[in-house]
C-alpha cells in the first residue's frame, strides 16, 4: 500500500465483512483513514462531508443502493476511485467498469488478498486492471487459483517478447491465444514462460471456445514434456 494517508469509505450491509476488510487494511497500513458504514444512506452522509480517495461498496443494500452512490460520485467526485464488490455482475455494472477507468469490480465471495491488490492499484490511480509480476510463481498456480474462485474474465499475459490472453468461464480455461496461435498449443506455450506479468480483467463478455480438454489434463501433458 502507499505510505501517504488516504481516506477510504467501506459500505456493505454485512457488518462482519466491512469489519474484516478494515481490520486487514489497518493491520497492513495503519496510516489509512478508514470509515465503515452499513447502509447507502450512511455512506451518502459521509460523502457529503468528507473527500475520500476510495469508495468500496456493495451494490444491493437497503435504502440508497450502490448505484445511487455511484451516481453521486460520478456527479460530485469524478476523481474518486470506486471498487464494486458484489455477487451480481449485470450489464449496468459491466458498462461502468469497461467505460470508466476509476471503477473496479471484484466478485463476492473474494479473497481479501485479491481485494487488497485492487485497492493498492486504485489508490495508485492506475487503470481498470490490476497488475501482478510473477517471479517464482508459475502460471499453472494462477490457473488453479482462478479455477478455485470460479473466475469469469481473462488474464492478459506477457513475457516481454510475446503477449497472450487466457479466458476463463466459471474457472475453466476456454480460450488461449498467443500471437496468431490459439487453443491448446498456445496454452502449452505460455506454461513455459518465466518472469512474466499479467493483468486480471473481470468480465463476462462472450468469447469463442478453443480449449476442448480440461485444463488439468493439459497441465499434466505439459509436465510430461519437461
Amino acid at each position: 500500500m502507499t505510505s501517504a494517508s488516504q481516506k477510504i469509505l467501506i459500505v456493505d450491509d454485512e457488518e462482519d465483512l466491512t469489519w474484516s476488510i478494515s481490520r486487514s487494511l489497518r493491520k497492513e497500513n495503519g496510516q489509512h483513514e478508514i470509515i465503515c458504514v452499513n447502509s447507502g444512506d450512511e455512506a451518502l452522509n459521509f460523502l457529503n462531508q468528507i473527500s475520500f480517495d476510495l469508495l468500496i461498496s456493495d451494490i444491493r443494500m437497503p435504502g440508497q443502493d450502490g448505484f445511487m452512490l455511484l451516481n453521486y460520485v460520478k456527479k460530485n467526485r469524478p476523481d474518486m476511485r470506486v471498487i464494486i464488490m458484489s455477487a451480481w455482475y449485470g450489464a449496468e455494472i459491466k458498462a461502468m467498469v469497461e467505460k470508466t477507468s476509476n471503477i473496479y469490480y471484484i466478485e463476492k465471495p473474494f479473497d481479501i488478498g485479491d481485494l487488497k491488490k485492487i485497492i493498492h492499484q486504485a489508490l495508485k490511480k492506475t487503470n481498470n486492471k490490476y497488475k501482478n509480476r510473477l517471479i517464482d510463481q508459475k502460471l499453472k498456480d494462477v490457473i488453479k487459483n482462478s479455477y478455485r474462485k470460479k473466475f469469469n474474465g481473462c488474464l492478459n499475459v506477457s513475457n516481454g517478447r510475446e503477449n497472450g490472453v487466457i479466458h476463463f468461464r466459471s474457472g475453466e480455461v476456454i480460450h488461449v491465444q498467443v500471437g496468431e496461435i490459439e487453443g491448446e498449443g498456445a496454452f502449452l506455450d505460455v506454461l513455459n514462460w518465466n518472469n512474466f506479468k499479467y493483468d486480471t480483467i473481470f468480465t463476462n463478455q462472450p468469447v469463442k471456445k478453443t480449449i476442448s480438454h480440461d485444463w488439468k489434463m493439459l497441465i499434466e501433458k505439459y509436465n510430461s514434456q519437461i
